[in-house]
């Protein structure tokens, strides 16, 4: 059971122009959306504008998909069409390859290098013992050079290739193959096309390698280090980017347009797509799609956050046992998000009134039976089902059965012999169920973060009106209404003082207002004793004129059409009287229905005929 309404979830909906009247009746039959159009975008989207957009995209993301983060599970919350969201993302992503072109052409320099490095330690290793000075291979100059191939797994390194008048040392490792040639430039050069034909390629000497091979690996090693700190500072750098642009968020935005991705190669260039927005109040989505799914309906459906300016209607969530009650709310119109939504508490309050002002066991099973009847053709009439299973309660409770109290015994008391604590117990019941619509309010304040205001000036008033009740019967309890008038008093200047409350006379008028207002409101309850003695006597007044007549059959059409009488007329009345109670001495302590109600796209009507076929 939840006390607060929730808002309604917004949603967008992009489908191909033919599917959108399809898709509109399929999710108006489900009775949870409510349309409303966004003027900054248009309802058609053209897939000629569309093309571009995607294909720019396409470009970055081949080229920059190696340093984007993982798209973000969730799209992003922008709200809008396809075709503004796909341009907003893009000049975003724009902006993001501005800042991020240096750190990337850095990084895959520095990736580069660290390849080759790591190759040239393969080399070093499968060098082992031998005593060459790779400090003089590197630096060899004048007619005489050095220079190193590599030919990668799987190319025809067990080839000869002819080698002239070069000096060649070759080395196997990690099924890579390291050719070590010195020479002359120009047979050099000559020697690297023939080795090229069979996968080889020039691996670069590093410049900064001295002594043996063991040396020079320890020199390799402590480079690959260094380059390694470097790449991850620009990975850090390239991070802290994407977490600037929220990158992840943005590819998510992508993400959801994956449906116009994947197939908008497919489609025609003319073809136009609607975009549909509105609320729902399918909060998890899941009925939405998949009435769309099972309609065979293409469609994309989203659910970003709403636009900043929309005001969203509240959705009133009960338990099926309290959904009839949202009805008196109705009444008012909605509650907002800061106000709490009475209808399962009426589920209590409200057959409890009817049943104490209608005690009869058989009048009320007349109800009972005569509301499974309607129920079928008004589902409203599901209270009166309730209403009249609390009025057999509180028939059992007064000792009646249509009227006569002879048949079965009271088991608490008839009516008309004790009158007063008939009108007794509403005025307690009166107390209870102001003094929760005085917590409520209380729930309200916390919601909306006036805590603070409410322990100021409004626990006081609350505590004023329990101790004057409380003082009617105890002298001790007039020490709380001194406590709680210093209480409002120190409350209200203190409000004063910080410029939010009024002075102290319209503090105090106020106050005695608020007061009197709770007071007569709690009397108010005496009716529903009074009703309950009207109640009875009016059937204890058809059960006599019942006795009168001398026909036996004359005396049961009395009384049958005094209880009919009884059960329509005084059911009418008891029935505006529970209303008249709750609406205005229960809910004016604390809703004020400042919430826009959800009214659901209606479905359209079967087709001519259909409903008359069996």
């Amino acid at each position: 059971m939840s006390l607060r309404p929730s808002a309604a979830r917004w949603f967008e909906l992009l489908t191909a122009r033919e599917d959108a009247a399809p898709a509109l009746e399929v999710l108006a039959r489900t009775g949870h959306i409510e349309l409303e159009q966004r003027a900054e975008d248009s309802r058609l989207l053209n897939l000629r504008d569309m093309r571009t957009l995607v294909e720019t995209f396409q470009s970055l993301h081949r080229r920059y998909r190696h340093y984007w983060p993982v798209p973000a599970n969730r799209p992003g919350p922008r709200a809008g069409s396809p075709y503004r969201t796909l341009k907003h993302v893009l000049a975003l992503l724009r902006r993001w390859e501005q800042e991020a072109v240096p750190l990337v052409n850095r990084l895959e320099s520095l990736t580069a290098d660290r390849r080759d490095l790591t190759l040239f330690a393969e080399m070093l290793q499968a060098v082992g013992d031998d005593a060459l000075d790779f400090g003089q291979i590197v630096r060899a100059g004048g007619v005489v050079k050095a220079r190193l191939f590599v030919l990668a797994p799987g190319s025809q390194a067990e080839a000869t290739v002819p080698s002239g008048d070069l000096l060649v040392n070759r080395y196997v490792r990690s099924g890579y193959t390291f050719v070590l040639a010195v020479g002359q430039a120009g047979e050099l050069d000559s020697f690297g096309q023939l080795l090229s034909a069979i996968k080889g390629r020039i691996l670069p000497l590093p410049d900064f390698v001295n002594g043996n091979a063991a040396s020079a690996l320890a020199q390799v090693e402590r480079r690959l280090d260094a380059l390694d700190a470097q790449t991850h500072q620009l990975r850090q750098r390239l991070n802290a980017l994407a977490r600037q642009y929220r990158l992840a968020r943005l590819l998510g935005e992508i993400q959801r347009l994956d449906w116009f991705l994947r197939n908008v190669e497919s489609l025609p260039v003319s073809q136009n797509f609607a975009w549909i927005t509105g609320w729902t109040s399918d909060l998890d989505g899941r009925q939405l799609e998949r009435v769309l799914a099972e309609a065979g309906v293409r469609a994309l459906i989203h659910y970003p956050v709403p636009p900043a300016a929309a005001r969203p209607p509240m959705l009133l969530r009960n338990p099926r046992w309290g959904r009839p009650y949202e009805a008196f709310v109705a009444m008012l119109g909605a509650p907002s998000a800061g106000e709490t939504d009475p209808s399962s508490l009426l589920a209590v309050l409200v057959p409890l009134l009817f049943g104490y002002m209608f005690g009869d066991v058989g009048q009320g099973l007349v109800l009972v039976l005569a509301g499974l009847w309607l129920q079928r053709r008004w589902p409203l009439l599901e209270i009166l089902v309730r209403n009249g299973i609390a009025a057999t309660g509180f028939g059992f409770l007064f000792g009646s059965v249509f009227g006569n109290e002879t048949l079965i015994p009271a088991l608490w008391l008839h009516p008309l012999e004790a009158p007063l604590d008939v009108l007794q117990v509403p005025l307690i019941g009166a107390v209870a169920v102001l003094g929760s619509g005085l917590a409520l309010r209380a729930l309200q304040h916390y919601w909306s973060g006036q805590a603070g205001l409410w322990w100021l000036t409004e626990a006081p008033q609350m505590l004023l009106y329990f101790a004057v009740l409380a003082a009617l019967f105890s002298a001790a309890a007039w020490a709380l209404v001194a406590v709680a008038l210093l209480w409002y008093l120190s409350g209200s200047l203190l409000r004063r003082r910080f410029g939010s409350g009024p002075g102290p006379g319209a503090a105090l008028g106020t106050l005695v207002e608020n007061l009197l207002q709770l007071l007569i409101n709690t009397l108010s309850f005496v009716r529903v004793g009074a009703f309950a003695l009207a109640h009875a006597g009016l059937a204890l007044a058809f059960v006599t004129l019942a006795e009168m007549p001398e026909s036996r059959w004359a005396a049961l059409l009395v009384l049958a059409l005094g209880n009919l009488a009884i059960i329509v007329l005084e059911g009418l009345v008891v029935t505006i009287q529970s209303t008249r109670l709750v609406l205005f001495e229960f809910f004016i302590r604390f809703l004020r229905a400042e919430g826009r109600v959800f009214r659901p796209l209606a479905a359209p009507p079967p087709p001519a005929g259909l409903g008359s076929q069996s």
